[in-house]
């Protein structure tokens, strides 16, 4: 009884502390700036953005009609927080400011708990360093020498599916199979290890990785969703929440410790052989990096380690879930399914029909390109971009704002520590930069030139960030994307099935498909014919 008594005292004074210092100590935005009502000072908007609507970007997309382009929104316990879709306030904080907008520490809890001080958690001076490092990894030269392993993956993933399939074809989870190529491919070119998911079904590391992405993900109840939310905002809670041996914080340290375990043996054998001219995979390619580096600007081994957790959590979830609704889009548009696979015949015919296609094929079909950036922009894996100011600043903004008390402004003054939620969704459909169809699925805008875009990473959109803290692998990505849809193409026809229907990006963090009102886990049922025998 006492020691029950002691915990909830601990916790109770743990919340009146985070409470506190919430209340008298965070940055407050000016009154003026717009913005929906909090419908709950505990949980603010976000039991609204998280649990109550159904779709990513539905509510937010209303508040930018009603409000303006920038708005302020109520986080927990009364917490003011800056949400912009506006293109020069959002070029300003990711582009043009360097580290001055940083990640805030406690957004990047969970992913520390899951892969360590990797590229996604770390900031400033210690990001800088490790992007540096890594890099060459990701260079356009490096990548022509991952092309045979995504191509080697891409057949793989052609005889899974095909192994699955009945003779008239049959409803698949396409997202399944594109999430363990994925796996397949970052394995491999990673840090050289088989993880053969798809021609042996789901490994350990795929199975920890289900649970996380299940336990934090749009099929949970809207109030586990905002007590999830809660905890990545709290870092009294989260420390309190991670020692309890149960959920989520096991599946946590089951993928931490396994992923260790796997590149070790890489980092070892990397440091050993130098001189040794022949690199195979990414981890190595940093690990010699960091051998020559100033013993000073060198990366640890826990460092080291970290970025092929990273790796694994980032790239399956994200090249996996684009796959399935670049999918989703072509099984319901079938004219431009057969237009990039009569782009793939014309390649075909000037290479032959058992020539591998290079990145200038891959680069050269335009439609194909045009439904990888348009798909990419409709669905950002990311939703959102937190950040935080480091310093009191003024924020320009692009779109003028009208105030609550009836004037037009064209800037906001923020103090340090602000918190801003740079709305990659929002700004990927705002119909400023991509006119009034803007919530369409278009691959024909890609023809024209943007208006005023974000200086983005890849293709004006914000679904791979903007930035020094732009994705890295952005490459590496778009390369897997354009060859699994050209192996798939080549070889199935797509079209919706009973439940195409239902398919929603439900509302959370990643935009994984589900089933509307279903839960369950991510779902892209499509019917899959094979072209040929």
């Amino acid at each position: 009884m006492s020691l029950a008594v002691s915990l909830i005292g601990a916790i109770t004074l743990a919340l009146g502390l985070a409470i506190y210092k919430l209340i008298f100590n965070i940055p407050r935005l000016p009154s003026y700036i717009p913005g929906p009502p909090s419908p709950s000072w505990v949980a603010g908007n976000v039991i609204d953005i998280l649990g109550n609507q159904e779709r990513m970007g539905g509510l937010e997309s209303q508040w930018y009609r009603q409000y303006g382009a920038t708005i302020k929104t109520k986080g927990t316990f009364g917490r003011d927080i800056l949400m912009t879709s506006d293109t020069r306030a959002l070029h300003y904080i990711l582009n043009a400011t360097g580290y001055r907008y940083e990640k805030p520490q406690e957004m990047t809890i969970s992913m520390t708990a899951i892969a360590g001080p990797g590229l996604p958690t770390v900031n400033g001076m210690v990001h800088q360093r490790q992007r540096k490092m890594f890099s060459p990894a990701f260079s356009e030269s490096r990548l022509r020498t991952f092309t045979p392993v995504i191509q080697r993956v891409s057949k793989n993933l052609s005889t899974g599916i095909r192994n699955s399939l009945g003779k008239n074809g049959n409803v698949v989870n396409v997202h399944l199979w594109f999430g363990r190529a994925a796996l397949d491919a970052i394995g491999e070119a990673g840090f050289s290890h088989c993880f053969n998911t798809l021609l042996e079904g789901d490994c350990e590391i795929s199975k920890t990785l289900h649970h996380i992405f299940d336990d934090t993900g749009a099929s949970k109840s809207k109030v586990f969703r905002v007590v999830m939310w809660a905890l990545e905002n709290f870092p009294v809670l989260q420390e309190l929440s991670a020692r309890s041996p149960v959920g989520i914080n096991v599946h946590f340290a089951n993928f931490k410790s396994r992923s260790k375990d796997l590149v070790a043996d890489v980092v070892r054998s990397a440091k050993q052989s130098v001189g040794d001219d022949e690199v195979k995979d990414m981890l190595s390619i940093l690990v010699r990096a960091n051998q020559g580096e100033d013993a000073k600007k060198k990366l640890s081994d826990e460092e080291l380690l970290a970025q092929a957790a990273s790796l694994i959590v980032g790239g399956q979830e994200s090249s996996g879930t684009t796959l399935a609704w670049i999918f989703y889009y072509l099984g319901t548009n079938i004219e431009i399914q057969e237009a990039i696979r009569q782009e793939i015949s014309d390649i075909r015919a000037r290479i032959g029909m058992d020539a591998q296609l290079s990145i200038q094929d891959y680069n050269g079909m335009v439609m194909l390109n045009m439904v990888i950036k348009e798909t990419l922009r409709m669905h950002p894996i990311q939703s959102k971009l937190t950040r935080a100011a480091q310093v009191d600043d003024i924020v320009p903004l692009g779109e003028p704002l009208l105030t609550a008390d009836g004037r037009t402004i064209n800037h906001i003054p923020i103090k340090k520590g602000q918190v801003v939620e740079c709305d990659a969704h929002g700004y990927n459909r705002n119909p400023a930069v991509w006119g009034p169809d803007a919530q369409i699925w278009k691959p024909q805008r890609w023809e024209e030139k943007m208006k005023n875009p974000v200086n983005a990473v890849f293709g004006s959109s914000l679904t791979f960030g903007a930035g020094p803290r732009g994705c890295i692998a952005w490459r590496f990505a778009v390369m897997e994307i354009q060859a699994y849809t050209t192996e798939m193409l080549e070889n199935f026809k797509f079209e919706p099935s009973e439940d195409t229907n239902a398919v929603v990006a439900g509302p959370g963090l990643f935009s994984s498909p589900r089933l509307l009102g279903r839960g369950g886990d991510a779902q892209m049922p499509l019917i899959v014919t094979p072209l040929r025998s």
